[in-house]
């Protein structure tokens, strides 16, 4: 079953932040090892109570990973934060 049949035609919203809540997105989205919109969509679904949807689907590319490895010491872990 294809992603449209499945979780029916997707809709894009855009909003905007101030330079405070801007700050305060990519501080915790880096917690938890995503970008800012990811984080701001997990949060919106589970606020919404939809846990069914997948967050992204798009792939990365090759090139991005390799470069996302070589920095894997400056990032923090995933998991619990103690």
């Amino acid at each position: 079953m294809s992603p449209p049949d499945k979780y029916g035609k997707r809709r894009q919203i855009t909003f905007r932040i101030g330079p405070l809540a801007e700050d305060r997105l990519r501080q915790v989205a880096a917690l938890f090892n995503m970008k800012p919109a990811e984080y701001a969509k997990a949060v919106l679904y589970r606020d919404l109570a939809i846990f069914n949807e997948p967050l992204d689907q798009r792939r990365r590319s090759w090139r991005k990973k390799k470069l996302e490895d070589e920095n894997l010491e400056l990032r923090p872990c995933r998991g619990s934060i103690y």
